[in-house]
């Protein structure tokens, strides 16, 4: 099988080399016996660029193909973006319309992170799922409408097209690869070898909630300062729109706009986060963390933070919290 990883000026070179190790390591298991000589995946890095080009630390590539050289392919896989998405996009443009004649020829496609702006940007997405970095969801759905992100997924099938969530899914991807071409067993022997967790988590565990402030709303603004910096505990929602001088419903229409939340769930996800930070760095009990943040039902607490990081609060202290020796 001839898989072509692209390589961007700008890219994350984890995101190429990545995958070519775990394939090249992949298409050469025999069981328990001795490598294959004659390995399954045969595995090309391609430069969308000049040839060799260089990452954005300074790291050169000398890649085994340009675009301009490979003419046919059976798997693509799309990289992230280090960086500025739009502008590397730019950057790298030649890279789109290869992509679509790639698939238009045949072949599966596979993004990595922001990688999948590429196959957006190819058509390739219209009117289907897929995911991406968490931290550029809200940019790939204001520019590809016609496709529904899937926040919380690490890996979306489409057949002969999937996509992944943040850089290191690679690991996630490339053993989904693996399963899905050489069998469960491969895969299971690959996760093995490079301690792939197939099992990880939804990609919403890891979001960092961004306080959404860029906007021009100075009342909106000035409720967002009193939510996260004067705390949310007693003040409601009517509460804040009398402080910024407006009338309720008002102020419900212009902070969704404003932020994209209404201020219900902006009070909810300022909490949620001050939540997560707790359970990651100490012990404290959950009930006492949900007291802490404002809610004094730990039932009601316990549902909301699952619905917003897609784990319960405890399962959350499991995966994420810090260990000190």
């Amino acid at each position: 099988m001839k898989v072509s990883i692209l390589v961007f000026k700008g890219c994350t070179p984890l995101s190429s080399v990545g995958p070519m190790d775990i394939l090249w390591t992949a298409g050469r298991m025999n069981g328990d016996g001795p490598p294959s000589a004659d390995p399954f995946f045969d595995v090309s890095l391609v430069s969308a660029g000049p040839n060799p080009l260089s990452a954005p630390s300074g790291l050169p590539f000398h890649c085994h193909a340009t675009l301009e050289e490979v003419r046919s392919t059976d798997l693509v896989i799309v990289p992230a973006f280090d960086g500025d998405v739009m502008s590397q996009l730019e950057h790298n443009r030649a890279a789109v319309p290869w992509v679509r004649a790639m698939h238009d020829q045949g072949a599966d496609v596979a993004s990595i992170c922001t990688g999948a702006f590429v196959l957006a940007e190819a058509g390739l997405l219209d009117g289907k799922t897929a995911t991406t970095h968490w931290a550029a969801q809200d940019a790939f759905r204001r520019r590809y409408p016609r496709v529904r992100v899937l926040p919380e997924q690490i890996v979306v099938d489409h057949g002969r097209i999937c996509t992944s969530g943040g850089a290191t899914s690679f690991l996630t991807l490339t053993a989904y690869l693996v399963e899905k071409y050489r069998g469960p067993e491969a895969a299971r022997l690959v996760a093995k070898i490079f301690l792939i967790d197939i099992n990880k988590g939804p990609q919403t565990a890891y979001a960092i909630f961004h306080t959404q402030k860029n906007h021009e709303d100075r009342p909106i603004l000035e409720a967002q300062e009193m939510i996260e910096h004067k705390g949310s505990r007693e003040m409601s929602v009517a509460d804040l729109a009398l402080r910024v001088n407006m009338s309720t419903r008002n102020f419900i229409r212009r902070f969704k706009a404003a932020t994209g939340n209404t201020p219900i769930e902006y009070i909810q996800r300022v909490r949620i986060e001050s939540a997560k930070h707790v359970l990651e760095s100490g012990t404290e009990p959950v009930d006492s963390v949900a007291s802490r943040i404002g809610y004094d039902d730990v039932g009601s607490f316990r549902a909301v933070f699952k619905r917003v990081t897609g784990v319960s609060p405890t399962e959350y202290r499991k995966r994420y919290r810090f260990y000190h020796a």
